[in-house]
């Protein structure tokens, strides 16, 4: 696969040149702003933007998509920008916007409601401009966004990590129990817990420590004192059914909990949907996605906001605490990537 990396004033120059120089199925792989050069640097408005490409190698017939990997996660700063996807109209006649949607992990059934919608509300064929349709399909696709509980706080019902094992439960919990005490200075209880097998976490045991914040092994009683609650539990085998069976008593044996659904973002499409689907009688009020850092192809989590009523609430990447763990918004979930 040849790269191919182009300079231009702005991002829509620098793609008109890719699509000139590699043709519309060209894939951007990465784009950042350069330096300001010159004596005249501070009075510089704009900068430019070196804009790497590629077309694709065509994969092999039934074979599964490979997750790339985007290191570029943290898009919290106001000097960002998107990436749009090519939205010239295809041979097939479809929108291009909504190809690009599915290639990137949007299951065929979201794509083709979508196409649908699109259609009543501008007609069959895409619009005039590239820009004129991404903007009309990116707001469609937004239009379905849930968002998650807002006040986490004071409560008084415990928040429990559930999830399969190796889906992130306690480095999130970490996460979010740190900030809560180090940036929001709220008091923190925390329990350990053991399921059908041990809590061997001793990751918690030690963030616990280090930040004051007590840690039980045994349930014993909910803290109204407290503005958060954590209860963290070993991961579930969802084909063992003494394991779920061991979850639900658990559950059910808490105050009221705030039951949080943590998955990996980076696994494939199937075992996310299998995983959820296990793990959604134990009725999760939001899904908080980890190893964001590892999945390039975060669109994909757009099916769980068009195919289920569970809203996502945080998004995660990488391993250091206090680390990335975001409240989730819609732009988290298309590409982005992070200026120099």
């Amino acid at each position: 696969m040849k790269l191919v990396a182009i300079t231009a004033n702005n991002p829509d120059a620098a793609l008109e040149q890719v699509h000139e120089q590699l043709g519309p199925d060209a894939v951007v792989v990465s784009v950042r702003k350069l330096p300001r050069e010159g004596i005249s640097w501070p009075w510089q408005k704009n900068r430019k933007v070196e804009v790497t490409a590629c077309i694709p190698e065509p994969l092999p017939e039934h074979q599964e998509e490979i997750p790339a990997r985007d290191r570029n996660f943290r898009v919290s700063s106001s000097d960002q920008f998107a990436i749009e996807p090519t939205v010239e109209k295809t041979a097939s006649g479809r929108w291009r916007s909504i190809e690009w949607f599915e290639s990137m992990g949007l299951l065929p059934d979201f794509t083709n409601q979508l196409e649908g919608k699109l259609h009543l509300l501008h007609g069959k064929n895409p619009l005039p401009t590239p820009e004129e349709e991404w903007s009309a399909v990116s707001e469609l696709v937004v239009s379905h966004w849930r968002a998650a509980r807002q006040v986490m706080t004071g409560t008084g019902r415990p928040h429990v990590f559930i999830g399969p094992a190796g889906s992130g439960k306690t480095t999130a919990l970490c996460k979010w129990m740190t900030s809560a005490v180090l940036l929001n200075e709220q008091r923190v209880r925390v329990w350990r817990l053991d399921g059908e097998t041990a809590n061997s976490s001793e990751l918690l045991t030690l963030h616990c420590e280090l930040t004051g914040v007590p840690v039980e092994r045994f349930w014993n009683g909910s803290d109204g004192s407290a503005d958060l609650q954590f209860v963290d539990l070993p991961g579930v085998e969802i084909h063992n059914p003494d394991a779920m069976a061991a979850l639900r008593s658990q559950l059910s044996a808490l105050p009221q909990p705030h039951v949080h659904l943590v998955l990996n973002a980076a696994n494939e499409n199937s075992i996310l949907s299998e995983q959820f689907r296990a793990f959604e009688p134990f009725a999760p009020e939001d899904i908080i996605f980890t190893h964001m850092d590892e999945e390039r192809r975060r669109v994909k989590l757009w099916n769980f906001v068009l195919g289920t009523n569970c809203p996502i609430s945080f998004l995660g990447a990488g391993q250091k605490i206090p680390g990335e763990l975001r409240r989730a918004e819609p732009g988290l979930l298309f590409p982005k990537k992070k200026s120099p």
